[in-house]
């Protein structure tokens, strides 16, 4: 009995070292960021108000577990946007309407003396499994100083 207990403890470690370790099927989660092209542009001349647009926003999540697409400016959630059994995400930028609505500024109001206001544009995409990646950008509005310029009539 005791030689049966060895000879089968001998197969069973000789079969675990000739077969290859089997591999985890657990794969990682990956996700990509695309901004393209955020401007600031003043909504009227006679207005201290500027809208902050994008070209687009694309984001590509492996397998089909893109979960969610938030817009953040300076910190302030503008937009929130969900997915359902999704892989990907393609948000151009007219679906936002006419732009995000933000105070142009005075200028230098940003730092810049030939700007006004600055903003930051964050977008925060998550798969399902709490992956999240984030791409920020910097945006310069143009400066209002407040006067409207009636056109000249002449009689």
């Amino acid at each position: 009995m005791r030689a049966f207990r060895f000879v089968f403890l001998g197969v069973v470690l000789l079969v675990l070292l000739v077969l290859p370790p089997s591999q985890s099927s657990a794969q990682s989660s990956s996700i990509s960021l695309q901004i393209q092209n955020p401007v600031c542009v003043q909504s009227s001349l006679d207005s201290g108000t500027c809208y902050i647009r994008m070209r687009s926003v694309s984001v590509v999540g492996s397998g089909s577990s893109f979960s969610r697409l938030q817009v953040f400016i300076n910190g302030k959630l503008r937009a929130n946007m969900g997915g359902f059994f999704e892989n990907s995400g393609y948000v151009v930028g007219n679906m936002f309407g006419s732009g995000f609505l933000v105070s142009c500024g005075g200028k230098n109001a940003g730092g810049n003396p030939v700007f006004g206001q600055s903003y930051t544009i964050q977008v925060v995409a998550s798969l399902a499994d709490s992956t999240t990646t984030t791409g920020s950008m910097a945006v310069f509005c143009p400066y209002y100083e407040g006067k409207s310029f009636l056109p000249l009539l002449l009689r």
